[in-house]
């Protein structure tokens, strides 16, 4: 129909659909939000840096030349490399056993309330305090390192699965029980589905505890990675490759927690 758009307001040809047009808005008020906080972020740092014009709080243009200082090291990388490594692996093995271990717990009431209280309760112990206890039994070495960050993650990716396996609704267990449904239907067709969203969660905020207990084991025994290489810059006094370093941190770690934030979002459609 040639004369579709002909006597409507503006704009509304170019978006005849509006159902097609939102998600293309949403994501393009996400990015400006995701944009907007750096920008505000790295101005105020730029002014409060200019007023103070002193050498122990360098601008972001000094923190900049600092890191790149730092990244033309060899030695910097393979510490870059390491540390994605170990975060990886940490990562992954916080997820699954945490899932595996909160699903299996919350299948049963009695152990979900036997086991929820201890588990929140070193959830809560700061284990910065044991990490000596690490070392004594683990050593020094990637090993303690990576066990150190699982110790972070692990225990709130259990309590987030279990909490949720314990909620799943149970008419729809019962009705997949009354038509005698096979287990892994079940397992496919119900709860993995009602647990999506609580493991994109759970995925999201294990991969900030695990990047904390890494970075915390690194600065305190390591040879190499990210926290060795911060305590480094911070025992020489390099200011600016400290402040650097820790803009590098954090991007490591927003950016794919954005992207898990962003796949948490997708599937709790789901939910």
């Amino acid at each position: 129909m040639p004369f579709a758009g002909i006597g409507k307001e503006p704009g509304t040809v170019a978006c005849a659909g509006s159902a097609a047009c939102a998600p293309l808005a949403r994501v393009l008020d996400e990015t400006i939000v995701v944009l907007a906080l750096p920008a505000v972020v790295l101005l105020i740092w730029a002014v409060i840096a200019a007023l103070v014009d002193n050498v122990v709080f360098p601008g972001p243009l000094e923190a900049i030349r600092g890191l790149m200082l730092d990244l033309g090291r060899e030695a910097y990388r393979e510490s870059i490399l390491t540390t994605v490594r170990l975060l990886l692996l940490s990562w992954i093995i916080s997820v699954a056993a945490g899932a595996l271990i909160g699903f299996g717990l919350g299948l049963s009431a009695f152990w979900s309330r036997v086991f929820a209280a201890p588990m929140f309760a070193c959830y809560c112990v700061p284990l910065v305090t044991l990490y000596p206890v690490f070392i004594l039994f683990l050593g020094i070495g990637e090993q303690v390192r990576v066990v150190f960050a699982i110790a972070h993650a692990l225990p709130p990716m259990a309590l987030l699965v279990m909490g949720a396996t314990a909620g799943i609704d149970r008419n729809l267990l019962r009705l997949a029980d009354a038509l005698t449904l096979p287990w892994h239907t079940k397992l496919t067709k119900i709860i993995i589905p009602a647990l999506i969203p609580t493991l994109a969660s759970g995925a999201r905020i294990a991969l900030g505890l695990t990047m904390i207990g890494l970075i915390l084991a690194g600065m305190v025994s390591a040879a190499s990675g990210l926290g060795h290489e911060l305590v480094s810059n911070i025992a020489n006094a390099r200011v600016a490759r400290i402040t650097g370093q820790i803009m590098f941190i954090v991007i490591l770690a927003v950016v794919p927690g954005l992207f898990l934030r962003w796949l948490e979002r997708r599937v709790s459609r789901y939910r």
